[in-house]
């Protein structure tokens, strides 16, 4: 660590009970209790033990500029920090604050000033009065803190309804407990910040740890999102399951059906049937398995949910979409495909056999998959 850092970290320790840092503009609830200290648990949100005091209602218009203006000089080497809006007037530690914007990295300042930042309210708000929030995550603190402060606002040109709020990401809160803490010595790199996000420029960021750090749309700060994991479909069904581990993933281009008398057996929902004392009037039926490029498991799809439209061409020049990626969907009885990342590419059955319901079986079909028996002999298996 640099000279530099050492001494802002020592100067940080000794203004942890007053940061000198605080939001001046918009003009916060209860104004004349303000403090710069950090907060609490028992004081979240917005230093809930100052009240909630209206003395100025701050106009803001959805898609107009704003700025957010702080004022102080113990900057605590920066930081990052991030600008929500919660519906509730009197905000509780069960009310939802929705990101509209992050600045992760120099927040609030660097060296000895702190800086004011523009933003813009989304036309996702909703119209009405509601609450803005600015948190601060500082870097040089000697300790983990979160500092907040929250004004009234009222809203216009904004949305009718909650939906598009909603579906915004959650305000990041850590350091008040255990469940998520900041990185001593480095800024916050927000799990979720939004679709604004300025960066400081300071190559300081580092995830929070905890496992109260996800803050993702429609979850609560306890609360984490599993990861995107891109396009691959996993199955939904014990069938579906089987049908992905006996398929074999092929190089990239295209997909193909072996031929049907010597391709392993592949269980499908229609194979799932239970066995009938009659004989069967066929000797023996093979399903094929269809295999295809890429990561997503091959699923049958009997439901209809990837329902082709008729191919531009004949054979595999021909193409249309589908939605349930990696199903298997027929196009007649004649043409098979394997839906790939919304497309699908037709092409003939193989000689012998037919393609109903995402399955494809040998002809003559009847309905249920029958083991081969042969009358008047038993035969070694």
């Amino acid at each position: 660590m640099s000279f530099k850092s050492v001494f802002l970290a020592a100067t940080a320790m000794l203004a942890t009970v007053n940061a000198h840092v605080e939001m001046k503009s918009p003009i916060p609830y209860s104004v004349d209790k303000l403090d710069t200290s950090p907060i609490t648990k028992a004081q979240y949100p917005c230093k809930s033990q100052n009240g909630f005091t209206v003395s100025t209602m701050n106009a803001m218009k959805a898609g107009e500029k704003q700025t957010l203006e702080l004022s102080g000089s113990a900057v605590h080497g920066g930081g990052s920090c991030q600008l929500s809006v919660t519906l509730d007037t009197e905000p509780t530690a069960n009310s939802v604050f929705k990101v509209i914007q992050s600045m992760e990295g120099g927040c609030p300042g660097v060296d000895s000033s702190a800086k004011s930042y523009d933003f813009t309210l989304p036309s996702s708000i909703p119209n009405g009065k509601a609450t803005f929030a600015w948190t601060w995550f500082s870097k040089l603190s000697g300790g983990p803190e979160l500092y907040m402060n929250c004004a009234p606002i009222e809203v216009t040109g904004g949305a009718s309804d909650n939906t598009a709020f909603d579906a915004l990401p959650n305000m990041l809160v850590a350091n008040i407990d255990d469940t998520c803490k900041s990185v001593p010595n480095f800024a916050v790199q927000f799990p979720d910040p939004g679709s604004v996000v300025v960066n400081g420029g300071t190559n300081d960021l580092k995830a929070p740890t905890g496992s109260g750090c996800g803050t993702s749309s429609g979850t609560t700060p306890s609360e984490s999102s599993p990861a995107s994991g891109g396009a691959s479909a996993a199955p939904t069904s014990a069938a579906a399951t089987s049908a992905a581990a006996t398929a074999a993933p092929t190089s990239a281009g295209g997909v193909f059906a072996p031929g049907a008398s010597s391709a392993p057996a592949a269980v499908s929902s229609a194979a799932a049937v239970e066995p009938s004392a009659a004989p069967a009037q066929s000797t023996s039926t093979t399903l094929v398995t269809v295999t295809a490029s890429g990561t997503a498991p091959l699923a049958a799809d009997p439901t209809g949910t990837a329902t082709p439209a008729q191919p531009t061409s004949g054979g595999s020049s021909g193409g249309s979409t589908c939605t349930t990626n990696g199903a298997v969907v027929c196009n007649g009885t004649t043409q098979f495909g394997l839906c790939n990342n919304g497309n699908v590419v037709w092409q003939d059955v193989a000689a012998g056999t037919t393609c109903a319901n995402g399955v494809i079986s040998k002809r003559n079909y009847n309905g249920r998959i029958a083991r081969p028996r042969y009358a008047g002999r038993k035969v070694a298996i």
